[in-house]
């Protein structure tokens, strides 16, 4: 199956974009509140996560344009385009003042005139930042655009390690080290840029990357539970192995094997997951199958019911091209309402359970047998021709004549035909139903091709049989 035929699931295609939508308010949120702390002297993140938490004045600007990318992509992508589009502009103009070294006339006189050095925060993103809004501002405008998703997608996934890797170096701060890449990357503005990332790939859940995750099948399944531990475990990892360090001052020689084994350990628990997720799915499959098995089984017999036997001619006929043709053989029990009368009804279903039992013994494993009605019985022969028909025919009529019945002999006209591919299924059957009447017409105990000498016999009215 080709990936434009994946079968997505629905309540996952939902719980994707609602996931982006929230995501992209909890940005806007995030980027107006640093600029209110701007303006009012006051950073919450500051206070209640430390200095490496808050977010700077061009972050933040940067998040406000993302956010409104992402929100309006849904209903005015013209708009969200022109927003991605002054995002990459920005980000070219952030990093004009590196490249520059900051001495450009016209960020001297933005920074005068918006009093930067008077409120102590940093007006511009840091490299990182930069470099990180440039690359959601690339994603934004393919996402928009419905063009080159791929390199969207690709912009993407370098965010995401941009801002795990910034995650991971919170957590060194927190267990009492250090992280250079924190002075360069705020924890508020990686948290941002994970979730635009993350937010703009679930936006088009159904294209791209993601359109695996929304699968409705047991790959759908297992990266939508194995994407976010993977994200937070180097994280977790990180704050646990130099809090060891730090805190408990435990030495390196032991740290790293207990690393390592955590590590293997960590990756077992995936696989072990893994297995019993697939485990799981495997048991549904199979009931599922025996369901549908049953479904599609008479009860008494054990052969193909109707329902099962209607669909699986059809799939046959649809399936096979060219010159292959189909055998079909329509069966009835002769006299089986006589002996029904003399030898009871419990009598007469032994006898259709010992025909499904001769029928399936005649054919191979491929051949279709299906119990049609009452005590008529059809086999299907695929890649078959006349001569192959008449001799599976002539087979069963020899099984009928002599298997040991306990009451009476029981014998079973049969009537046949070939079918073309791409013929329809109601035609089939009425040819070799008029031929089984043929069969009937001659003696019943045998076995009738149609076109035979009694062509023509149902057309011309009720056919009284001996």
């Amino acid at each position: 199956m080709g990936l434009e035929e994946i079968r997505f699931n629905a309540a996952v295609v939902r719980a994707f974009v609602m996931f982006s939508r929230v995501a992209g308010w909890l940005v806007l949120a995030l980027g107006l509140l640093t600029l209110l702390a701007w303006l009012t002297g006051v950073d919450v993140l500051r206070l209640l996560a430390g200095a490496t938490a808050g977010m700077r004045f061009g972050a933040a600007c940067a998040a406000v344009l993302a956010a409104g990318a992402l929100l309006l992509a849904p209903r005015a992508r013209s708009l969200s385009l022109a927003l991605s589009v002054l995002l990459l502009a920005y980000a070219g103009f952030e990093s004009i003042h590196y490249l520059g070294g900051g001495h450009e006339p016209f960020v001297r006189w933005l920074e005068r005139w918006l009093a930067v050095e008077a409120q102590g925060t940093p007006l511009h993103m840091t490299e990182v930042a930069t470099v990180g809004f440039a690359l959601i501002g690339v994603l934004g405008v393919c996402v928009a655009s419905r063009r080159a998703l791929w390199l969207g997608e690709a912009c993407a996934l370098v965010v995401i390690a941009i801002g795990t890797a910034s995650a991971a170096s919170y957590g060194m701060v927190l267990a009492g080290g250090s992280a250079d890449l924190l002075n360069r990357l705020p924890l508020a503005t990686a948290l941002a840029l994970l979730l635009l990332a993350l937010a703009w790939m679930s936006s088009v859940p159904t294209r791209g990357l993601t359109r695996i995750a929304v699968a409705d099948s047991l790959g759908g399944a297992f990266a939508r539970r194995l994407i976010l531990p993977s994200l937070l475990l180097p994280v977790l990892l990180t704050f646990v192995f130099e809090l060891m360090q730090s805190r408990w001052q435990i030495a390196e020689s032991l740290t790293l094997p207990l690393a390592t084994m955590a590590t293997g350990g960590a990756v077992a628990t995936m696989i072990v997951w893994v297995a019993f997720l697939m485990d799981r799915s495997e048991r549904q499959r199979r009931t599922v199958l025996a369901l549908r098995e049953d479904a599609h089984t008479d009860a008494l017999t054990g052969v193909v019911n109707r329902r099962g036997f209607d669909q699986r001619l059809a799939a046959l006929l649809h399936e096979h091209e060219g010159l292959a043709t189909l055998g079909v053989l329509m069966l009835d029990l002769d006299r089986f309402k006589s002996f029904n009368d003399s030898f009871g009804h419990q009598a007469g279903d032994e006898v259709l359970r010992e025909t499904g039992r001769l029928l399936r013994a005649e054919v191979r494993p491929r051949d279709v047998v299906a119990r049609y009605g009452g005590e008529e019985f059809v086999v299907v022969l695929p890649d078959s021709d006349r001569e192959r028909a008449a001799r599976v025919g002539e087979r069963i009529l020899a099984a009928f004549r002599r298997h040991a019945w306990p009451l009476r002999p029981v014998t079973v006209s049969i009537g046949a035909t070939i079918a073309l591919a791409g013929e329809d299924p109601a035609a089939v059957l009425r040819r070799a139903d008029e031929a089984l009447y043929c069969s009937k017409q001659q003696g019943r105990d045998r076995l009738s091709f149609d076109g035979g000498p009694c062509q023509g016999l149902l057309a011309s009215g009720p056919v009284m049989l001996p």
